[in-house]
């Protein structure tokens, strides 16, 4: 008798245990941070490829992880991802527009369509742009989320029920293997027959694909009530709560009535490889999205149901051996059935009475995005004088603009036309004011040639356009191109990466090339979209820099490179070029290299179209009039004197030196040094010449910062040779 009071309490304490656990986990799950906001919510992005991944990119690193997003450059991808329930949304960004198009499924649910919405609405924000919502469905989708949890609750309900019934009636054991049988017989007719009935029930009827959902959802009940009739055999009443408890804490988001993807971590990564996460999944797939995806959480919920029915096979055979494994001491069937039923009651209530309570504190609202700072630029207009006519007015303007707050000197001066007529123009590192609202250098900005005024582009930094990195390592521009689109311009701007080494003009390493890409809509500011590093931070001279000019031609982008062999007497850089589709220009498996007599994937085997040796500066200008195309740089680098002008027949080459058209020397004695020239063909165009530009500077940081006009490009025109 002593020993059977010993084990009651045994069991009443660890059935204490078990509701307590499940009060603490579904308090922790639910009512922790982050409940009310989305994690990980698969979307996607629809845009041309440039623009779609690094949106996708930045949508993916918002704080807290609230949406997975992928990208493709297909919409009708995007479209047919978000009705089949891939993924959750889908953006079609239109970038002639300030407004995109955010794809939603009705028959998702309403709260998880609007928090992501809402998490979208706030990164579109920080571009300056809007969304509309499009929702993407068929018939029946009103209220879809809603019957699949009720459905797939119920037949939980269904299986855990008859086992409990069954218990209440005949004892947690079957006293022989046969009368076993039969209740695990009756466990699967009773699972069919439930989930039959409530197909037939409108309230509860889910779309298409009866049968299988009928399949499922007897599936998931024979599962529930096969894994309850196992453990209840093996750990008897102590078992029984803990299967109950078990239950309810994975059925959260089903009794809470809300997605998984609303709960904290680690509930969207676990619900999917859980019977009740599987099995809501499989049946909205089934009924409302692509069936073919049920699959998976198919296979989750049967591998579940096989295990339930080892167990149990394992739990008769341990019983018919003579193991004890009840919580009394004593064999579980001991326990007269009246006894235990009140037993059970007594032990469920309160499991009950902690879920009931815990469920109705479940954040059910919707938690609205935190707003997120902005990344759109701004104009600020520094000249009115409006565009020059010609070459020396165009000088004046230069210096003219040395008194602008936002603009005191720079080098570089490389540009493009958009397509409404403007001159884009990208500078290197830029000096600014004392007065000026923001930090005195950066290592790049932008300026924009317009009508009536010359602006400044800003970021909201008011620093560099494009950022430094973390590590404070610049971009530095080198070349430009623009890939015109219907209502806007796709703007490429190679640049290097420049890392400080002392503090003199020319105290910097170059770690490499990288590419940032722009959007101007017509009439409206450039607005950057993605900076990605191309190979990893290397010092070495000896492989090309990619971008060191950049030339569009025919849908082509090609990209040239610079090298130097780091041979004593040897000044110059070899030139060599890639080519890859403007919208495919940050995916490098895409890029082709010229090796001499094919485009290839190797860029170690590109070919010197020119040698070091009497070649080129390390930053140049590459372009075409009709079937002949030109570099102008100077000969042996910037430490030459000489420009020159390459010509060829193609973009490939060959390229042969031509006679010097104009000459820039260095003075040691002031210290003054020029550099960089750069082509402008599109400005002032001209038969049989073109306008060109080189930087000066000079060795003195101190003489620059008393005096930036001795820290601006020149311009002049030079012949065209035949």
């Amino acid at each position: 008798m002593a020993s059977k009071q010993r084990a009651r309490r045994w069991t009443v304490l660890a059935c204490l245990v078990i509701v307590a656990v499940q009060g603490v986990l579904l308090a922790t799950l639910t009512l922790r941070d982050g409940a009310g906001s989305p994690h990980d919510v698969p979307i996607l992005i629809s845009a041309p490829a440039v623009v779609s991944s690094a949106l996708a990119d930045e949508t993916g690193a918002m704080p807290g992880s609230p949406v997975d997003a992928g990208w493709t450059d297909d919409e009708d991808e995007a479209r047919q991802a978000v009705r089949d329930g891939t993924v959750v949304a889908a953006v079609l960004v239109d970038l002639r527009e300030t407004t995109d198009v955010v794809l939603v499924n009705a028959r998702a649910d309403d709260d998880l369509n609007e928090a992501v919405v809402d998490q979208i609405s706030s990164v579109e924000a920080t571009h300056e742009r809007s969304v509309k919502v499009q929702e993407v469905a068929g018939s029946g989708s009103d209220g879809a989320a809603d019957r699949v949890r009720l459905f797939a609750v119920l037949c939980g309900l269904v299986g855990f029920g008859f086992v409990l019934v069954v218990s209440l009636v005949r004892g947690p054991v079957a006293r022989t293997a046969g009368m076993g049988v039969v209740r695990v017989l009756s466990l699967g007719a009773v699972s069919l027959a439930g989930a039959a009935l409530l197909q037939l029930l409108p309230a509860t009827s889910l779309g298409d694909g009866t049968f299988a959902v009928l399949g499922l959802g007897a599936l998931y009940a024979f599962t529930l009530g096969a894994i309850a009739l196992a453990v209840e055999a093996l750990a008897g009443l102590v078992g029984l709560v803990a299967v109950a408890a078990a239950y309810f804490i994975l059925a959260t988001p089903l009794l809470a009535g809300t997605s998984p993807y609303l709960l904290p971590a680690p509930w969207p990564v676990v619900s999917p490889w859980t019977p009740t996460g599987a099995t809501q999944q499989a049946l909205a797939d089934t009924a409302y999205f692509d069936a073919g995806r049920a699959l998976q959480p198919t296979l989750v919920l049967a591998a579940a149901a096989l295990l339930a029915v080892v167990a149990l096979v394992l739990s008769r055979g341990l019983r018919d051996r003579g193991l004890d494994l009840g919580a009394s001491g004593d064999p579980v069937v001991a326990m007269p059935v009246r006894h235990w039923r009140l037993w059970v009651v007594g032990a469920l209530l309160p499991l009950a009475l902690v879920l009931g309570l815990v469920i109705a504190f479940v954040p059910t609202q919707v938690v609205a995005a935190g707003a997120l700072p902005s990344v759109a630029s701004e104009t600020t207009c520094v000249d009115h004088g409006g565009r020059p006519r010609n070459v020396a007015q165009l000088n004046k303007q230069i210096a003219t603009m040395q008194g602008s707050p936002a603009f005191q000197g720079g080098d570089v001066g490389a540009d493009v036309q958009l397509a409404d007529g403007r001159f884009l123009v990208v500078f290197g590192d830029t000096l600014r004011s004392d007065d000026f609202d923001g930090p005195r250098f950066a290592r790049n900005s932008m300026m924009l040639w317009d009508t009536d005024c010359v602006s400044v582009v800003l970021p909201p930094s008011q620093g560099a356009l494009i950022p430094d990195r973390l590590d404070g390592v610049g971009y530095w521009p080198m070349s430009t191109g623009v890939a015109h689109r219907p209502g806007y311009d796709l703007v490429l701007v190679s640049t290097q990466r420049v890392k400080a080494t002392g503090t003199g003009s020319f105290d910097f390493a170059n770690l490499g090339p990288a590419l940032a890409v722009f959007v101007v809509r017509d009439g409206e500011t450039p607005q950057l979209i993605d900076v990605g590093d191309i190979g990893d931070d290397d010092k070495q001279r000896s492989r090309p820099t990619w971008g060191a000019a950049m030339a569009v031609d025919d849908n082509w982008l090609y990209l040239y490179g610079t090298a130097n062999p780091d041979q004593e007497g040897v000044f110059g850089f070899s030139l060599h070029v890639a080519r890859v589709r403007p919208d495919d220009v940050i995916e490098p498996s895409k890029w082709r290299f010229w090796d001499g007599t094919s485009w290839q994937r190797d860029a170690s085997r590109s070919a010197e179209l020119v040698p070091a040796v009497g070649g080129v500066s390390q930053t140049l200008s590459v372009f075409h009039r009709g079937e002949r195309w030109y570099a102008l740089s100077k000969r042996d680098g910037d430490l030459g004197h000489e420009m020159v002008f390459w010509t060829a027949p193609a973009p490939t080459g060959p390229f042969t030196p031509t006679d010097p058209v104009a000459s820039l020397p260095s003075d040691p004695t002031t210290g003054a040094v020029t550099y960089m020239p750069l082509a402008h063909a599109e400005v002032f165009p001209a038969k049989g010449t073109v306008v060109a530009s080189y930087s000066n500077n000079n060795i003195d940081p101190q003489k620059v910062m008393k005096d930036p006009t001795l820290y601006r490009p020149t311009f002049l025109r030079v012949p065209l040779p035949d």
